[in-house]
């Protein structure tokens, strides 16, 4: 049974729900991401922000008042989704698979001993189900 262990990423970027948009837009960017959990001082998740959070958020009524608001005043707990859902490291692959397949989410944080210790995401899945079409088609042409 392969893990969650063996195919999330470590490196998990994080923010503070009192970080801004702006400073979540900017990291995405330099990081190549679309999904940054966030955390509280125990580094443990208390929301998540996508890039289509972001992308809503400039498009929504914060923006269409009778006066324009600044993205270095919007405060990320104003526009995350709190409602969070996870795996543990030691959960089988399947069952994130499914989590992600069933609920459309883009990622999953991954947890162990209640703290955040990696994030698996659907583009992980991508990779694992070329791999796996890859050693078919070896397969046909042995």
């Amino acid at each position: 049974m392969i893990t969650v262990n063996e195919v999330m990423s470590e490196t998990v970027i994080t923010l503070k729900p009192t970080d801004t948009i702006d400073s979540a837009r900017e990291l995405m960017g330099q990081k190549n991401i679309r999904h940054i959990p966030i955390v509280d001082d125990n580094n443990f998740p208390v929301g998540i922000i996508t890039q289509r959070d972001i992308l809503r958020a400039q498009d929504s009524e914060l923006n269409h008042e009778s006066h324009i608001v600044d993205d270095t005043e919007i405060m990320l707990e104003q526009i995350m989704s709190r409602k969070i859902s996870y795996v543990l490291k030691t959960d089988p692959l399947r069952i994130a698979g499914l989590k992600l397949q069933k609920n459309k989410y883009g990622c999953l944080p991954v947890m162990d001993n209640n703290k955040l210790v990696g994030i698996i995401t659907d583009s992980d899945f991508v990779g694992i189900a070329i791999n796996l079409l890859e050693q078919m088609e070896q397969t046909e042409i042995d």
